[in-house]
């Protein structure tokens, strides 16, 4: 068994306790070198050699130690969770119970209740003005075109010229009146003072009978002069008429609006020639529009003459009117098995003869529970969810099941009808809600 190598405890002190480990290490070598070359090291004490390894081994571990420990960096210790932080701002309302109506969905074409068509009365005459464009307000009385009344001008300058000279006439057969009977007076005096001599014998028979000719004559031409003074006074009140006609005609050049409506269409041009069976434009009369809509024989049952109706269009967002029933019509298609409704439209400026609109007849009424439709959230697989805020203002995503929808009413929010997945008073985060994912913590704001 080979020897531990000597260790002079009264040597100089190694200056590092690596230098020590290295010593020893050199050392043994040199031991086993000796060894094997046949020389002996000088015999110590076996105690003092047990002492000094077990003392370089544990400096060797010590020193070790401390390295491999000093060489590592202190690290602060982990935490287990980290601290909330609000992911976005959103705004909330409360689920709330309103009222909520059952509906027809129904389609229609809007048309006038009463659309007039304006022809001018007077024929003939070309169209010198047209005062108004489709979409103008018009109140009754109001001209809407003018004629040429050129050629109605002059006849009426011609019909006042013969009346004059019908009313000279006229003065002229009075005047001959006048004499016709002057000399009747006179010639029946003369009869009366000639019968008187001839009762006496003083005037001869024959005499007598001229005069009697003579008075009979002059009663003739009084008959006469009168008639020459009616027909002359006939002449002046046909051409009085003539000239009522003539300003008649004068004041149907300016073609007037029966009564108040808006301009529907303009069909004519200026310089058209003029008749009573072209009209110039197509009024609505008051601007009362109805919308003509459809629906089924087998669902007429649910509609009710009055029940309010919601409008809205596919095509002009700002469209959403609230009209009536106001009748349907007794007779449905043989063939489509459809009838028509007939529903009441307010008075806007957005509504147009031959529109289309759709409209949503109310049929019954109950109560349910509402929250505004932005609060929505439709899934891949078809269903809608809500963000529920919790405490701690935190979201959960819940699946709801959707009902009715309620069109948005002046300032208010369109709403939805829950069935289920909601309680009353639970808010609903209302704005965002495409950003958010279930658990997220939030900022309410009002």
């Amino acid at each position: 068994m080979p020897q531990l190598p000597y260790f002079d405890p009264l040597a100089t002190p190694l200056e590092t306790p690596l230098e020590t480990a290295s010593s020893f290490a050199e050392k043994d070598m040199t031991h086993y070198s000796e060894t094997a070359s046949g020389r002996t090291p000088p015999q110590r004490s076996g105690r003092w050699s047990g002492i000094l390894l077990g003392l370089g081994a544990g400096v060797l571990l010590t020193l070790a130690g401390t390295r491999l420990l000093g060489g590592r960096e202190a690290t602060p210790p982990e935490t287990d969770e980290t601290a909330a932080v609000a992911t976005q701002t959103v705004t909330v309302e409360p689920a709330a119970p309103a009222a909520v109506a059952d509906t027809l969905a129904v389609n229609g074409t809007v048309e006038a209740i009463d659309l007039l068509s304006i022809a001018p009365q007077a024929s003939g005459l070309q169209i010198r003005q047209i005062l108004v464009r489709e979409g103008n307000a018009v109140s009754a009385g109001q001209a809407i075109a003018t004629l040429d009344d050129a050629t109605l001008q002059a006849d009426l300058r011609q019909a006042q010229a013969q009346l004059t000279v019908s009313q000279a006439q006229v003065s002229q057969q009075q005047a001959s009146l006048a004499q016709a009977q002057a000399s009747l007076t006179e010639a029946q005096s003369n009869l009366d003072r000639i019968q008187s001599l001839a009762d006496r014998g003083a005037v001869s028979q024959q005499e007598l009978t001229r005069q009697r000719t003579e008075t009979v004559n002059a009663r003739e031409s009084v008959a006469l002069a009168r008639a020459e003074v009616e027909s002359a006074q006939a002449g002046v009140r046909s051409q009085q008429a003539a000239i009522e006609r003539l300003q008649t005609q004068l004041s149907q050049t300016t073609v007037r609006a029966p009564v108040a409506g808006v301009i529907a269409e303009r069909l004519a041009t200026v310089g058209d020639v003029s008749s009573p069976s072209t009209p110039i434009v197509t009024l609505i009369q008051n601007n009362q529009l109805e919308l003509a809509a459809e629906v089924p024989q087998a669902q007429l049952d649910q509609v009710a003459i009055g029940a309010p109706v919601a409008i809205t269009s596919t095509t002009d967002s700002r469209i959403s009117l609230q009209g009536t029933v106001r009748s349907i019509d007794p007779v449905v298609d043989a063939d489509t098995r459809v009838a028509t409704v007939n529903i009441a439209l307010p008075s806007s400026e957005l509504l147009k003869p031959g529109m289309f609109l759709r409209g949503a007849i109310t049929t019954s009424s109950r109560q349910g529970l509402t929250i505004p439709a932005t609060a929505l959230q439709p899934q891949p697989d078809g269903t809608t969810q809500v963000f529920v805020l919790s405490e701690g203002n935190q979201v959960t995503a819940r699946a709801v099941e959707v009902g009715n929808r309620l069109a948005a009413a002046n300032d208010e929010a369109a709403q939805v009808e829950i069935l289920q997945g909601l309680q009353s008073g639970e808010q609903v985060v209302t704005s965002g809600v495409g950003f958010l994912q279930d658990g997220d913590i939030v900022t309410v704001v009002e």
